[in-house]
């Protein structure tokens, strides 16, 4: 019975900060859903002319802060139960430097929504899009 009590003493710390891990991914897959979804009402409200730039404004300030939390929802040691490849915590330089092109296409993409320029706007989707491309084909294990 002693035996059984130490090894629960000892295990819990261990519980207790997979779960810290466990969270932490979850929040990373919610963000990556959320930019999925806020990628699409982008592209369906860029209209030319008809552009409604407020609601524009809107997701391209969503899409920079989701962008922005998946700087620090990658912490070493929060790949075991993750969909991510090993790579992005073993060589994490690409990572990143992806991470940080996707956030400047979103950041193009605000500075042309306040600025109402459609085609500044697209480039910026596209690239922020294009970097999305990579990143999965990279660090996306598939199951």
């Amino acid at each position: 019975m002693k035996k059984i009590i130490i090894c629960l003493l000892y295990s819990t710390p261990l519980l207790v900060y997979a779960q810290d891990y466990s969270q932490q991914i979850n929040s990373r897959q919610e963000a990556f859903e959320q930019i999925k979804s806020l990628i699409k009402n982008t592209k369906r409200t860029l209209d030319g002319p008809n552009t409604n730039w407020s609601k524009l404004q809107q997701h391209t300030t969503s899409l920079t802060e989701r962008s922005k939390s998946l700087q620090t929802l990658f912490p070493s040691g929060s790949q075991s139960g993750s969909k991510a490849k090993e790579s992005i915590w073993t060589k994490p330089e690409r990572f990143q430097q992806l991470l940080a092109r996707m956030d400047q296409g979103f950041q193009e993409l605000y500075q042309a929504s306040k600025n109402q320029d459609v085609t500044l706007a697209e480039m910026g989707l596209d690239k922020a899009k294009s970097t999305c491309k990579s990143c999965h084909r990279s660090y996306r294990s598939r199951w």
